[in-house]
């Protein structure tokens, strides 16, 4: 980094941090570094004389980076007339000027620029939720419809001006939070991308941005419908964006996921398309506790095939799920029997105890938590619930009488053994071989499923650690 570079990465800290914490939240403000916006600017591989427009811009560290790439033909905007002041101080070869891009639609920021449709829209643009008094200054009902429908976030409005702004052809490169890939709430928008536009790539680059709750991603887009398209799924290690999956579009029809290799895909398509889903298969009921008396279970009360602090129901036709969700840990769950469930709990009904048993083992299997975690949280770290809308989607394998057999006899076991003792951890691995065994998993997928969750996984689950 030179030493111009070094002064503008200092005085873009300076001032952020200046910035009051409300003021940031309530405008979704997170500055880019220098360092990952020159790696954005580098994949997209963008030509001498294209235009690029960052029109969320901030202090410029888009900017900043472009012209140390060489690139000729740069405009950038934000509200913050003192963001935008720094901004000038740095980069005076390019077009910069205060305006609010996401409440003046495209044609006006682009007349307010002199220009036509550019070529690159790149950036970090706010994310916020839309609530709670914050909201967008725009006269445009069908816009703000839009917005409101499709997640109402500040993202999804600066997503939808990008398509404004670029021409018919051209590339818009965003941070974006990572749960737009998979959250309901957004899957109309989502919807529409997969439909009509080109998913060049998607980077995960995690929880990148301190201070910021969630994850997030690097999405970048061709304005131009898919046409045998083939998304390439990357991830930020090490400072570099590496590859870690091609997988085509049209595979994707709702929520997108993020395969982290072809083996990954491979064993995904397996348990789609080989067991029908615990929702079909299972129609009690799946959700949160209700019970707000001081002897109903609670979260903290539960552990794996029993409670701390609560003998075990010797029968019962429920299971109780912790409803905080960790990859370090996994399902936390125990058979229910006749108590009560606070709000921490997730609840899980059948009319059969066996198969409640049955559900029970395959919870707290390495397949089943494998599956939770890349395919349903999408490889997120963080906590999430174990709410029904993910339990639901879990395959189940109810056809193979010896291996159900085997899992409940198994899981009876483990409800009668000490906790975490060596006798517990053997009767979990017997537990998972039973799993992998009604599942048709084979010895290489076994393997690399083993691998991949004793990676993420806490040791504590594990025998001697």
């Amino acid at each position: 980094m030179n030493n111009i570079a070094i002064d503008y990465t200092s005085t873009m800290i300076k001032y952020e941090k200046q910035l009051d914490s409300v003021y940031k939240k309530n405008n979704g403000i997170f500055y880019t570094d220098l360092s990952l916006a020159s790696k954005m600017i580098e994949e997209l591989d963008i030509f001498e004389f294209s235009t690029v427009l960052d029109p969320c811009c901030g202090t410029g560290s888009f900017i900043f980076a472009s012209i140390e790439k060489g690139i000729k033909n740069i405009f950038g905007a934000d509200q913050d007339k003192n963001a935008i002041t720094i901004c000038r101080s740095y980069v005076n070869k390019a077009n910069i000027m205060v305006a609010d891009t996401i409440g003046n639609d495209g044609a006006t920021t682009l007349k307010k620029l002199k220009t036509g449709g550019v070529d690159f829209v790149i950036g970090n643009p706010p994310y916020a939720p839309l609530i709670d008094g914050i909201c967008i200054k725009a006269s445009d009902y069908v816009f703000l419809r839009k917005v409101s429908d499709s997640g109402n976030n500040l993202f999804v409005a600066a997503l939808l001006r990008a398509f404004e702004l670029v021409k018919q052809g051209g590339v818009i490169s965003y941070i974006i939070p990572k749960n737009f890939l998979h959250v309901a709430s957004y899957n109309l928008l989502r919807r529409e991308i997969l439909r009509e536009k080109t998913i060049v790539s998607i980077i995960d680059i995690g929880a990148y941005f301190k201070n910021v709750r969630g994850e997030q991603i690097i999405l970048t887009i061709k304005n131009s419908a898919p046409s045998n398209n083939f998304i390439l799924i990357k991830k930020l290690i090490d400072n570099e964006f590496i590859n870690m999956s091609s997988v085509e579009q049209n595979f994707f029809t709702d929520e997108i996921l993020l395969f982290n290799s072809e083996h990954e895909f491979s064993i995904y398509k397996k348990m789609k398309s080989s067991y029908q889903i615990l929702k079909d298969v299972c129609t009690g009921y799946v959700g949160r506790g209700r019970a707000t008396s001081n002897s109903a279970v609670t979260g903290k009360d539960i552990r794996k095939f029993g409670y701390k602090n609560i003998p075990l129901p010797e029968s019962g036709n429920r299971i109780l799920i912790q409803n905080i969700y960790s990859a370090e840990a996994g399902i936390i769950a125990a058979l229910g029997g006749d108590f009560d469930a606070a709000e921490t709990v997730t609840v899980f009904t059948d009319d059969d105890e066996k198969m409640c048993r049955y559900i029970l083992g395959i919870l707290h299997s390495r397949l089943c938590n494998f599956f939770l975690y890349k395919f349903c949280y999408n490889n997120s770290k963080l906590t999430m619930h174990t709410d029904a809308k993910y339990l639901k989607k879990i395959p189940l394998s109810v056809k193979d009488k010896d291996s159900f057999r085997s899992v409940v006899d198994t899981v009876c076991k483990l409800e009668k053994a000490d906790y975490m003792t060596d006798n517990w951890f053997d009767l979990l691995e017997i537990l998972n071989a039973y799993v992998y065994e009604a599942y048709s998993i084979t010895e290489s997928e076994a393997d690399f499923i083993d691998c991949e969750m004793k990676q993420i996984q806490s040791k504590r689950w594990l025998k001697n650690g």
